[in-house]
């Protein structure tokens, strides 16, 4: 997943399923949790609690961090034609938090604490059934599948809490039985055993592609064995480490300079992070899989040019479309909806947010992985020229970082009246630097 894909769904609405039909949160027995089940509303007529021939099992194994994993949850009882149930993951440390990550799909539901469903941004989640799939399968066992994505960091056992509910399906209270179960799953560490290689000028500034970075930039690194085939993992708040990006994610691990960077997303033949406080000039990079362990690998330095300034603006991915937001309609998300479904454009004389990484330093200095919190404006002036027009300075109502992300700059900026229809050229300059060539804003009356 290429930066600027990271951006777009960071900046887009998420998709949502079908609505869950599991029923209120925290009912899997946990006792951290109350200890309330299935039960608190199948409870008229209903039999006690695991009173019956049946039974709820979790299948898990060992975790390696940052690895997604199919868990099955057994539902059995010889009289039962309709399934639900609900699951819930820990650290056996501190129960009270979450631990990794249930991926909603269409039969099966993720739902959030307190309210709301997945994405849950770090707070307890709770997978359970969609009412498309309490039914099928075979009298007596129903199998849900959930996927899972475990910690990114080792962070010692996780223990799981599910219920298991089965119905006899004739819509009475007293045909319905609720089971529990717990299970642990110990951690792996981190093995990996490919050897990283980055490729030659595969260090880039991750909006712009180019290949100087600066401090702080947000940057990606390409090249091959940066984990497993087909694993990706994106950092979630659940992984901040003192409200800070972590410096390892999912076992890998980047040096620039000699200094770890933090990291945003790892995947086979990607890493998107962040570039560490550097001195202008020459240095070199390396990628760290299982970082601090025995096992450590590492692989080649490349050379890496660092200039005080890299300033890149995001694009939708495979375009030259410029990611942004239409501030002057709602913030809806700003593009051609021939590019991006659901865009807007930009009219002439609209307030816009366009979003883009090294500009540079702020008044207020951010450390690399630290989000800003109110406004952080550029130190140095930025141009910014909208088809061949250059704004003036009161059209350029705020340049500095975006609260969004580490690294990650916005611009709100008011589009010229004289701007024509069409893909517009959009530019940005600061310190005699310029983004790159060929980004347009999609302007229409």
């Amino acid at each position: 997943m290429a930066w600027r894909t990271v951006l777009t769904l960071m900046l887009a609405p998420v998709a949502a399923f079908a609505t869950s039909s599991g029923g209120p949160i925290k009912r899997t027995g946990a006792g951290v949790d109350g200890g309330l089940t299935c039960l608190q509303c199948h409870n008229q007529f209903a039999p006690p609690l695991n009173q019956g021939a049946g039974r709820v099992l979790v299948s898990v194994n060992a975790y390696t961090p940052g690895f997604t994993y199919s868990l099955n949850v057994q539902v059995t009882d010889p009289s039962a034609i309709r399934w639900g149930f609900q699951l819930t993951a820990r650290l056996v440390s501190d129960e009270t938090r979450q631990a990794g990550t249930f991926t909603p799909s269409d039969t099966i539901g993720v739902l959030c604490d307190p309210v709301g469903e997945a994405p849950c941004n770090g707070a307890l989640e709770f997978a359970t059934h969609r009412e498309t799939s309490t039914g099928g399968g075979v009298r007596g066992q129903r199998t849900f599948v959930v996927e899972w994505t475990a910690p990114s960091r080792d962070v010692g056992p996780v223990i799981f809490y599910a219920a298991g509910l089965a119905a006899d399906g004739d819509g009475l209270a007293s045909g319905s039985r609720t089971y529990t179960t717990s299970t642990q799953a110990a951690s792996s560490g981190c093995n990996l055993t490919a050897p990283p290689s980055i490729t030659m000028n595969g260090v880039t500034n991750a909006a712009s592609f180019q290949t100087g970075i600066s401090t702080n930039s947000l940057i990606s690194i390409f090249g091959s064995g940066f984990g497993s085939p087909g694993t990706a993992y994106s950092a979630m708040k659940s992984d901040l480490l003192g409200g800070n990006l972590p410096l390892d994610l999912a076992c890998v691990a980047v040096e620039i300079g000699g200094q770890r960077a933090p990291i945003f997303h790892t995947e086979y033949n990607l890493i998107d992070a962040q570039a560490p406080i550097l001195a202008v000039g020459s240095t070199t990079a390396a990628v760290v899989l299982n970082p601090g362990t025995p096992n450590e690998l590492r692989s080649d330095p490349v050379p890496v040019q660092v200039q005080f300034y890299s300033p890149g603006l995001f694009t939708y991915g495979g375009t030259t479309s410029v990611t942004g937001r239409n501030a002057s309609l709602g913030n809806q998300i700003l593009a051609d909806p021939a590019v991006v479904p659901g865009g807007v454009f930009a009219r002439p004389g609209d307030i816009v947010t366009l979003y883009g990484t090294g500009f540079g330093p702020t008044n207020t200095l951010y450390l690399p992985g630290q989000f800003s919190s109110g406004q952080a404006v550029l130190l140095q002036p930025v141009t910014v020229t909208i088809a061949g027009i250059t704004l003036a300075a009161e059209d350029v109502l705020y340049a500095g970082l975006s609260p969004d992300a580490p690294g990650f700059y916005q611009f709100n900026i008011r589009i010229p009246g004289s701007a024509p229809d069409g893909a517009v050229s959009v530019s940005m300059s600061i310190g005699n630097v310029q983004t790159q060539a060929g980004v347009t804003i999609p302007v229409k009356r």
